[in-house]
C-alpha cells in the first residue's frame, strides 16, 4: 500500500502544466481514487476470512461456556465481545481440538445453541442467534350434518396428503392452525358415513367461524378400484380372534395407543377389507378412538409409518357387546407382503378432563362456565376412555406406544390384544 502512495506521489511530480494535461490529470486522477476505494473496501474482508482461518490448538475439560471462549479467543490471539448472559443456559464443554480453524472450533463449540458470531475490526463478537419467526393462520368452525343441521362429532380436517390435521369435539367444533407455507395446500374434512369434501385455505380464513356442512352416505364394502386383471376370490379374517378374554387394557391417556401386528406368512397379495376391535365393558365404548394400519418397521420390528393417511376417528354406538368393525373398503389399503399393524389410538377432545380414581377407572368431567374454578372441572360419574379387551399367553404381536412417543412391547408374553382384520385376497 505504501508503495502504491509513493508511485502517486512521484506521478503527480512528473506533470507539466497545460490544459491538455490537466485534463488527463483529473482523468487519472478519477482512476487511482476509483481503485484506492475498492481496494480499502477489499481489506475488511480479507481480514474477516483471514481471522477466522487462524488455526489453533485447544484442550478443554468440563468447562464452561464463558471460560471456553476466552480461552480459545487467546489461543487465536483475537480480543472477543459478549453479554455474560448469554452462555447462561450452556452445559460445560469439553474439547480437544489440534490445528483447527478457529472457524471449525467456534462452530463444534456452538452447534448445540442458538449462537452465532462475527468479526468485525479484527475483533471476534459473539451474539444470539435470531429466530424466524413463523405467522400462523387460524380456522375455527363446526361440522354440521346437511340434512338434520346437527353437529357430526369427531369428524376431521387435514391438510390433504399430509399427517397434520384436527380432531373435531363431540359438538363439531375445531380449530386448526396453518403456516403461511401451507396456505398453498389443500384441506379435506371427511368422517365415517360422511362424503369427503375439499377447501383451500383461503375460503375458509375468509370468515371468523366457518361452518363446513357433510353429505351422508351409504358405505360401500368393496374397495372403489381393483387392479387390473384381478377380482377378489376369498375373505380372510386374520388377527387374534380368540374366544378367551382374560383382561382389559385401558386408554387412558390422550394419544396411547396399542397395536397388534398381523403376519402376511403366504405373502398373498390383497387389500383390508375391515378391521375389528373387541371393547370392553368396563370402559366407555362411546368414547372416541382413532383407527390406525401401519407398515412393519423393518429395523425395530414395530409399527412404522401410515398406510392409512387420513386420519380417521370411529365412535361405537352405546349398545356395542365385545367386537366392533370398522370398514375400510374404499380406502384401498394394499396388503403389504410382510404383514401390517392394526392400532387403536385414545382421543380425548379438548372440551373434556378427564380423572383416574384408585380403580383404575378414567371419570370425565365437562367444563361448567357457572361453577366456580376451583371445581371448573369437577368429575361426573362418567367414565370415559375404551378399554379393549385381551386374551392369554402368545403376545408378542402386541405393541404399546408409550408417552416418550416410542413404540415398545410391555409382557408381551403375558397377553395379546384382541385385534383381528379381514382381508379381501385377489386372484387372477
Amino acid at each position: 500500500m505504501n508503495n502504491f502512495l509513493i508511485f502517486i506521489l512521484y506521478f503527480f511530480r512528473g506533470i507539466k502544466s497545460g490544459h491538455c494535461l490537466m485534463r488527463k490529470t483529473v482523468l487519472v486522477l478519477r482512476i487511482i481514487i476509483a481503485i484506492m476505494c475498492l481496494y480499502i473496501g477489499v481489506i475488511p474482508i480479507v481480514a474477516q476470512n483471514t481471522v477466522l482461518e487462524k488455526r489453533i490448538s485447544v484442550t478443554l475439560k468440563n468447562t464452561s461456556m464463558e471460560q471456553a471462549v476466552e480461552k480459545i479467543a487467546k489461543a487465536a490471539d483475537i480480543h472477543v465481545s459478549y453479554s455474560s448472559d448469554l452462555f447462561a443456559d450452556c452445559a460445560p464443554v469439553s474439547v480437544e481440538e489440534k490445528d483447527q480453524m478457529l472457524l471449525t472450533v467456534l462452530n463444534k463449540l456452538f452447534s448445540p445453541y442458538k449462537i452465532a458470531y462475527t468479526v468485525h475490526a479484527g475483533q471476534l463478537i459473539i451474539f444470539p442467534k435470531r429466530t424466524m419467526m413463523v405467522k400462523e393462520y387460524r380456522i375455527r368452525g363446526s361440522f354440521i350434518d346437511e340434512e338434520t343441521r346437527e353437529p357430526v362429532s369427531y369428524a376431521t380436517l387435514q391438510i390433504k396428503g399430509k399427517p397434520k390435521g384436527v380432531i373435531a369435539d363431540h359438538e363439531g367444533y375445531f380449530e386448526l392452525m396453518l403456516t403461511e407455507i401451507e396456505l398453498t395446500d389443500s384441506l379435506a374434512a371427511s368422517c365415517l358415513g360422511y362424503e369427503r369434501c375439499t377447501f383451500t385455505p383461503d375460503s375458509l380464513l375468509a370468515q371468523p367461524e366457518v361452518t363446513i356442512t357433510m353429505k351422508s352416505r351409504s358405505i360401500d364394502m368393496e374397495p372403489v378400484v381393483i387392479s387390473a386383471g384381478k377380482q377378489t376370490k376369498d375373505y380372510k379374517k386374520v388377527g387374534n380372534r380368540s374366544w378367551f378374554t382374560t383382561g382389559s387394557v385401558y386408554l387412558d391417556t390422550h394419544g396411547q395407543q396399542i397395536a397388534l401386528y398381523i403376519e402376511n406368512k403366504k405373502q398373498q397379495k390383497g387389500y383390508i377389507r375391515k378391521v375389528s376391535y373387541h371393547l370392553s365393558d368396563k370402559g366407555n365404548v362411546e368414547a372416541p378412538f382413532r383407527v390406525r394400519i401401519l407398515s412393519l418397521d423393518e429395523e425395530t420390528g414395530g409399527p412404522g409409518k401410515d398406510l392409512l393417511t387420513e386420519i380417521l376417528v370411529v365412535q361405537p354406538p352405546q349398545d356395542t357387546k365385545g367386537w366392533y368393525d370398522v370398514n375400510l373398503a374404499e380406502y384401498n389399503i394394499s396388503l403389504p407382503p410382510d404383514g401390517f399393524f392394526v392400532a387403536i389410538q385414545g382421543v380425548f377432545p379438548n372440551d373434556y378432563s378427564y380423572y383416574a380414581n384408585e380403580s383404575g377407572a378414567i371419570e370425565r368431567g365437562k367444563r361448567n362456565p357457572k361453577s366456580s374454578a376451583s371445581d371448573d372441572f369437577a368429575p361426573k360419574s362418567i367414565h370415559y376412555g375404551q378399554r379393549i379387551n385381551y386374551s392369554g399367553k402368545g403376545g408378542g404381536n402386541t405393541w404399546h406406544y408409550s408417552l416418550s412417543h416410542q413404540w415398545f412391547q410391555m409382557e408381551k408374553d403375558n397377553y395379546s390384544v384382541k385385534i383381528s382384520a379381514e382381508i379381501g385376497i385377489l386372484g387372477r
